[in-house]
């Protein structure tokens, strides 16, 4: 009996002594839309008068952000727009005159899209990040000048409902054009498919109710049960830059080969041009029998990453690295 113990507890030394080989780490894969189950940016073209009064006091009210793009020859009320910078909306470029893409020289081109970001950054004293084409018309000269400068560009046709796995032309993002004859039933519609299939709805939204001059408006009330109906689900309502960055950097995160060794791998990835900083990634670690009997633990640096109460780990993506260990549990 004594010799059969002593066997017993060899194997068991050996069986917990057994290094753990690189093919057996389990990995860490990316949480599509900061945790939710689908996501929504909502869009608002021209810098309208009707989105400072009626808007942005709805989505402060449920504390969502949108994303404006403003004109940049035909900015008025500049300090009311400095103010929605503060509840954390965003301003992004719509060319500085809002021309037909068929009006422009290569000249004008560089003009509309690089001479309108310097005036919006000299504006209001901030980054940049995203362009709106104006009339939705993509010719290859703006879509150019718009690369030299921009992360992420919204245009109107294709596939809605962006969901992570597509391959996407970042200077040319679908988006859904409110109109003013749609009932809220096809808004609903629009919220239910992007629900139900896990993806990104990107809204262009012109006129409110009591605009002067806004195209295709669509009334306060309509408007406030759109944000309803988005709040009733699990989604991620915010910035387009915000929602763009996060898919951003989780296909750069996705492309990264992780460099394995004994009981460690590490992912290093590069920062796409243009991108804000600050991004926070979520990452989880992949299920499999490869972290039985194992603690994990995550490193950027000298910082020790703690999983949120889902188990999920925050990855700063200004970092550029990331290491995970297999430990032995205790």
């Amino acid at each position: 009996m004594k010799i059969k113990t002593i066997l017993t507890a060899a194997v068991l030394t050996v069986l917990l002594t057994v290094p753990v080989l690189a093919q057996d780490l389990p990995g860490l894969k990316v949480v599509p839309w900061n945790g939710h189950k689908a996501a929504t940016s909502l869009t608002f073209d021209d810098g309208d008068p009707s989105h400072l009064d009626v808007v942005v006091p709805e989505l402060n009210k449920r504390h969502l952000h949108g994303t404006f793009f403003l004109i940049a020859n035909k900015i008025s009320r500049e300090d009311d727009w400095r103010k929605i910078l503060l509840d954390g909306h965003e301003i992004g470029n719509h060319t500085l005159d809002h021309k037909h893409a068929s009006e422009l020289t290569p000249a004008d081109e560089e003009a509309q899209v690089v001479g309108a970001q310097n005036v919006l950054q000299k504006e209001f004293g901030i980054a940049i990040y995203t362009f709106a084409y104006p009339f939705i018309e993509i010719s290859p000269g703006l879509k150019a000048q718009v690369a030299k400068t921009d992360l992420l560009a919204r245009g109107g046709y294709g596939i809605y409902d962006i969901t992570p796995d597509q391959d996407l032309d970042w200077m040319n993002i679908p988006s859904q054009t409110t109109m003013t004859a749609y009932p809220f039933s096809t808004y609903q519609g629009w919220i239910d498919d992007d629900f139900q299939k896990g993806g990104w709805l990107v809204w262009m939204i012109h006129g409110l109710e009591g605009t002067p001059w806004g195209w295709q408006p669509i009334t306060k009330n309509m408007f406030g049960q759109i944000l309803d109906d988005i709040q009733s689900k699990d989604m991620w309502v915010d910035t387009f830059v915000q929602i763009g960055s996060y898919l951003r950097a989780e296909k750069t995160f996705e492309k990264s080969v992780p460099q394995k060794s004994g009981s460690q791998e590490t992912w290093t990835w590069d920062i796409p041009d243009h991108f804000p900083p600050g991004v926070i990634l979520k990452l989880q670690v992949a299920s499999g029998a490869a972290t039985a009997g194992a603690n994990v633990e995550i490193r950027q640096g000298d910082q020790k990453l703690s999983p949120d109460a889902k188990g999920f780990y925050p990855v700063n993506f200004d970092l550029k690295k990331l290491t995970l260990t297999l430990l032995p549990k205790n």
